[in-house]
């Protein structure tokens, strides 16, 4: 038996790689159903918390290496360019998991304990409505400050680790020739969700109703006029010493069809 060469990129895994290797065992807990619920959803958050730690430091780190030009392999023999495209694909699987454990498992889970969690505006009844728009009205809408970008105005200055409402907009008034120019017309708006306010609003109906503050993505509409508010998504900040990046909710990908590639074409532009 020859001596065995340990240098060969083969006998070794990526460091980064490795590392989404460990944060998908963690999800797997959160999809255990031998655990108790609640343990469940805090191993679920944490799947969360990790991404944004591993996007703004070791990602960002990777993207310094490609921007400086540096194409040293590592152990593994990867480039930081390969590295990067190997990690979006393995966190593309890993968000997709989340939100299938979340919408899928948990959810449901949850209702069926007798916790509902109110999805859209138009689910909360008559009653519900009045304390939600009292609330709003209230405690919410006195610490927003929506931010708007076009070509006199320089993409807003967006706080790390922030929730932040985006928003494509079209002048009421331009309703006709929008449709004839397609998104050329849109604008781009955004909002932070106060961070001194209670993620989650409990509901005085006595069905333990809870609506998550960041779900009034609808509350964009109080500051619209004279406005269409064509698309709005719920995304994250993260931020390295060198960019930001606007994680964008993946839920509801698939219902808003046109709109959203439309809208997707637009924000490739920004």
């Amino acid at each position: 038996m020859g001596d065995i060469d340990f240098t060969k990129p083969e006998y070794y895994t990526n460091r980064e790689l490795s590392w989404l290797g460990f944060n998908d065992r963690i999800l797997g807990e959160a999809r255990d159903t031998s655990l108790p619920l609640f343990e469940r959803l805090k191993f679920l958050s944490i799947t969360a918390s990790n991404l944004d730690e591993f996007f703004m430091i070791r990602v960002a780190s990777l993207k310094d290496m490609v921007h400086a030009k540096y194409t040293k392999k590592d152990i593994a023999g990867l480039t930081a360019g390969e590295q990067i495209e190997l990690i979006l694909q393995e966190t593309h699987n890993l968000v997709n998991l989340q939100y299938s454990t979340y919408n899928r498992s948990l959810l449901p889970a949850l209702k069926k304990r007798g916790l509902q969690i109110i999805e859209e505006h138009e689910d909360l009844t008559a009653d519900q409505k009045i304390f939600v728009d009292k609330y709003f009205e209230e405690n919410v809408y006195p610490v927003l400050t929506p931010m708007a970008m076009d070509s006199s105005r320089p993409f807003p200055l967006i706080r790390n680790k922030t929730l932040n409402i985006g928003a494509l907009i079209r002048k009421k008034t331009a309703e006709n020739k929008a449709e004839k120019e397609g998104h050329e017309s849109l604008e781009f708006a955004t909002v932070q969700v106060p961070s001194v306010l209670p993620r989650i609003v409990c509901l005085p109906d006595g069905k333990n109703g809870i609506l998550f503050l960041t779900k009034g993505c609808y509350l964009f509409r109080r500051f619209s006029d004279p406005y269409y508010v064509e698309y709005g998504d719920l995304c994250r900040c993260t931020a390295s010493d060198s960019e930001v990046v606007l994680t964008l909710n993946r839920q509801k990908t698939a219902e808003f069809g046109g709109l959203r590639a439309e809208g997707a074409a637009y924000l490739q532009k920004l």
